[in-house]
């Protein structure tokens, strides 16, 4: 016959198994992470594949839009109405049990991920994988500032849902995208909505900036980064890679900068 003083001991060991983790379960389960791809790429391709599966691994909930910068989709809605695959892929996230939400990107994704962080100050956090896309560098080539300067004469002349032929621009590459004045004008042109450096001000939840030493898209992410209100978790890392080569180059880091974000 058990004693009581033995009833006690099992009944107090029974009740410490039952406050520990589920077997497979993780204490990253309450943050979820929508992963942005690049410009004509798509989910879960290779610039990305390797860094999502890392989240996972890593016991988060991931959610991985097509955005409207897709191969299969290049600029078939506005900048800003594109964002609202953001807005989905959140909700998706907190259906699954999601508290925390983060939102990272990488190039263009990054780019958006910055500014829907602008707008949705209850994130916990954004990560910027090689933030690009910034207008004022693409309008450096002769040809896209000739571009530019049509969309705007036929946007002017009552044309801007015309659907016509532009040089575009992508990690160092041009291109011809078909699209109306009007979208083409909301990525490419400076001061418009995808001028993520002109967002970066306004950006009150923390952020990791990850730039890779050999990427001429980042020539100017050391000076613009400061430009960030301050914040103590915010942090800029500078990785040995090239463009494509940024995420998964900072699995790493911004696998360490999420276990640093406060819980809800």
């Amino acid at each position: 016959m058990l004693t009581w003083s033995r009833r006690l001991a099992i009944a107090l060991a029974l009740l410490s198994l039952a406050v520990l983790p589920v077997a497979g379960a993780s204490a990253n389960s309450d943050l979820g992470v929508v992963v942005l791809h690049g410009k004509q790429g798509g989910p879960g391709g290779r610039p990305t594949a390797s860094f999502l599966q890392a989240l996972r691994s890593a016991g988060y909930t991931v959610q991985a839009p097509e955005m409207c910068w897709s191969g299969n989709r290049i600029y078939d809605a506005p900048y800003l109405d594109c964002l609202k695959a953001i807005d989905t892929a959140v909700a998706a996230l907190r259906a699954a049990g999601a508290r925390r939400i983060v939102i990272a990107g990488h190039s263009l994704g990054g780019n958006a991920a910055i500014v829907y962080g602008t707008q949705h100050p209850e994130l916990t956090g954004v990560v910027a994988l090689a933030p690009a896309a910034l207008p004022q560098q693409f309008v450096r080539n002769p040809r896209i500032a000739a571009a530019v300067a049509q969309a705007r004469q036929m946007v002017a002349a009552g044309q801007g849902s015309q659907r016509v032929s532009f040089i575009d621009g992508n990690n160092g590459q041009t291109f011809t995208v078909v699209t109306t004045p009007a979208i083409y004008l909301s990525f490419i042109e400076p001061g418009g909505p995808a001028d993520f450096a002109a967002a970066l001000p306004q950006l009150r939840v923390p952020i990791i900036w990850v730039s890779g030493s050999s990427d001429p898209t980042q020539e100017q992410a050391a000076s613009q980064f400061p430009r960030l209100p301050a914040n103590p978790l915010n942090k800029f890392v500078q990785v040995s890679a090239t463009h494509l080569d940024t995420p998964n180059a900072a699995i790493g880091a911004v696998l360490e900068w999420l276990k640093a974000l406060p819980p809800r």
